[in-house]
């Protein structure tokens, strides 16, 4: 379906036929439900994944888009005059909170992708702040991160509505999306998580999405850039020991059938110490964060049966 019609006339777009700009109508149709019900002293939190490569797979892209649809959604149904530009679109978690105190009530805000070494931790620690002081503000935040199965699980299951993969197809083209309800990505979460398997249930439903950003894309690579900059000046050498467990933990993911015992000779290490490096049990540097606590996670053997489930379509 085509949306946006007046701020995309004929001509704007390359390759464009007809005002507007294409949507999935069923992704379409789920945006609208928070637009409607925002007002609702609610504020809705949406997470963007890449289920192929971490990066590249045009996140950025499909969420700039998501948030100029809810934007004009908003718009149209509350009677407002909301912006949408860069000013909705923060780069580092630090930056959430101060932004979300600018921006007007029900406004769209965009958490770009931020991978700095310090990102999981400063994520959790912006959303914890966040959900304490922000939630009257009714905002609806699209959060772009590296790896869903990465999330703290309260925020991947109970503080977040959807999740979305954005994915290649494939020789690596872009476009594609898969969308996950508030039930559907508890499932994938649950289920999924041990070995990073994206393929343990089925979303709600997929589609594709066209190319151009819902901003000034100038603009967007130029800020995107200088966060960038600014990331390498604040960043901390990578240890050894770092890059150990990262190669570690990288093979029992990909290679699942590898018993554990016999990956920790050529590491140096203790069957404890593997298991606790697998259960996320360690420090920046690699080192174990509490040595009470070494045994970790179950990290059997056994692989998980893929068994699909069929979803259920959103209302």
């Amino acid at each position: 379906m085509k949306v946006l019609l007046k701020k995309y006339p004929k001509g704007t777009i390359p390759n464009q036929q007809t005002d507007g700009r294409y949507v999935d109508e069923t992704l379409y149709k789920n945006i609208e439900i928070l637009a409607k019900n925002i007002v609702r002293d609610m504020t809705y939190l949406t997470f963007i994944f890449s289920s192929t490569f971490e990066v590249g797979t045009g996140k950025s892209v499909f969420v700039s888009q998501l948030g100029e649809i809810y934007t004009e959604l908003v718009n149209t149904i509350h009677k407002k005059n909301l912006n949408f530009d860069m000013n909705n679109c923060v780069f580092k978690p630090s930056d959430l909170i101060a932004r979300s105190f600018k921006l007007p009530k029900y406004s769209a805000i965009i958490l770009d992708e931020w991978t700095d070494a310090h990102y999981w931790s400063e994520l959790g620690m912006s959303l914890r702040q966040f959900f304490r002081k922000c939630r009257q503000l009714n905002l609806c935040i699209f959060c772009i991160i590296p790896n869903f199965f990465q999330l703290p699980i309260s925020y991947a299951i109970s503080r977040s509505v959807a999740a979305i993969d954005v994915s290649f197809q494939g020789e690596f083209e872009r476009g594609f999306f898969a969308f996950y309800n508030f039930k559907q990505k508890k499932n994938l979460y649950i289920k999924g998580k041990k070995f990073h398997d994206y393929d343990v249930v089925k979303p709600n439903f997929i589609g594709r999405f066209t190319d151009g950003y819902g901003f000034d894309e100038q603009e967007y690579r130029q800020a995107k850039f200088q966060d960038m900059l600014d990331s390498e000046k604040d960043s901390k050498p990578i240890t050894e020991l770092e890059i150990n467990r990262k190669i570690f933990k990288k093979l029992r993911l990909q290679f699942p059938q590898i018993l554990i015992q016999d990956l920790v000779k050529p590491f140096n290490i203790t069957t404890r110490t593997a298991t606790t490096w697998l259960s996320d049990k360690y420090d920046e540097s690699g080192r174990i964060i509490d040595k009470k606590s070494e045994g970790g996670e179950d990290y059997s053997n056994n692989i998980n049966s893929n068994e699909k489930n069929e979803g259920e379509e959103i209302k």
